[in-house]
């Protein structure tokens, strides 16, 4: 057998992999970065969508959470029949003449091709790795263990995240950035929908939902970015998480919506939508599995932490939320429930949905004004 020091000094050897780890049965590699071989082509465009780390329970290691999407545009294609088709919009007008480009900016991330079966590699810090290969609708995961020293050592202390970057080849100046938000031990984390609970969707008539999804502006629900603010600085490390039934597609006009209108950054956590597979019949269907199924892995992760949810009366987030309390009684702190309209006119029946919950513990609000501290 070859000395060690041999290996090392090998030129050749260079590239092979130092570290293999299988962690929650996520396979990765850390590589030491001059072995790294990028596979993202220069007409590939790569999305990391933020996730969340967190701390074992001793303290002393850290799991990182990676979540990003990799395909390459196809911006001239003609998917504007085949999109009115597919959602049934023909008979609607949505395309007014000053929403032109926000029209078309929002449909182009349904028409792409997904790339499937690369293995990103990404850097953090000094160290890197190289992710989990993506699937055939281009998404890609990492769940990386690393320890409470590289932690403190690689955190934003402004924003309490973790930056990382893709790594592209030696001829791709760009740059594809992400940020992983970091849920200390203890502390709070808000749950918020996003639809009619932070942007105006109105879910319940489906000519307004389509137009205020794919061909107008966003629109902020008035006083709830403030109230978010409000909740932000009530107590330091508090976290926000926007899980929702929107597709992944949406997520950058949603993560500039945020932006403009100053909601706190966050976790997303959002649907898979792909023609090709039954993700696309998923999307129509009930949001209710894909949220309870977030909301439990983000107890899971912070098992010290404390939790408020914030949704509307428009697609069951009062149910949802009411069972998870009923769950987890001393892990939430409050529900509060934006009611907005619905179709028959008709209101949910708030006392049989939260019975046995403490009437202090959940509110229902249709203006949020009422919400902000005096």
């Amino acid at each position: 057998m070859m000395p060690i020091q041999k290996i090392l000094n090998n030129q050749l050897l260079n590239k092979i992999v130092i570290l293999t780890m299988l962690v929650n049965g996520f396979l990765f590699w850390s590589l030491p970065v001059h072995a790294v071989d990028s596979p993202i082509k220069n007409d590939e465009v790569i999305i990391f969508l933020p996730e969340v780390g967190y701390p074992l329970a001793d303290g002393k290691q850290w799991d990182l959470r990676i979540h990003g999407w990799i395909y390459e545009p196809d911006w001239n294609s003609d998917f504007s029949i085949a999109f009115r088709t597919l959602f049934g919009l023909e008979e609607y007008q949505l395309e007014e003449k000053k929403y032109e480009s926000i029209t078309e900016e929002r449909r182009k991330l349904f028409f792409v091709d997904n790339e499937g079966g690369k293995r990103i590699p990404i850097r953090i810090g000094a160290k890197t790795f190289v992710l989990e290969q993506s699937g055939r609708n281009g998404h890609f995961y990492g769940n990386l263990s690393v320890t409470a020293q590289e932690v403190e050592q690689w955190q934003d202390k402004t924003t309490h995240t973790i930056p990382f970057t893709a790594i592209t080849r030696e001829n791709d100046s760009r740059q594809f950035s992400g940020k992983i938000y970091l849920l200390d031990a203890k502390g709070i984390s808000v749950i918020s929908d996003i639809d009619d609970t932070i942007k105006v969707s109105e879910v319940h008539d489906k000519k307004a939902l389509l137009a205020n999804t794919f061909s107008r502006p966003f629109v902020p629900v008035p006083q709830m970015a403030q109230f978010y603010q409000q909740l932000a600085n009530q107590e330091p490390g508090t976290t926000f998480h926007y899980v929702s039934a929107s597709p992944w597609q949406l997520y950058p006009a949603l993560i500039e919506f945020l932006d403009t209108y100053h909601f706190p950054l966050g976790s997303f956590h959002l649907r898979f939508f792909r023609w090709k597979d039954n993700s696309f019949f998923r999307l129509f269907q009930s949001s209710q599995p894909h949220k309870i199924e977030i909301i439990e892995h983000l107890l899971q992760w912070g098992p010290q932490r404390r939790f408020i949810l914030v949704g509307d009366s428009g697609e069951n987030d009062a149910e949802i939320y009411a069972m998870i309390a009923r769950k987890y009684p001393e892990r939430i702190l409050r529900i509060f429930i934006h009611e907005v309209p619905r179709q028959n006119g008709n209101k949910l029946d708030y006392l049989a949905i939260f019975k046995g919950i403490p009437t202090a513990q959940w509110t229902v609000f249709t203006d949020a004004t009422r919400l902000l501290a005096k």
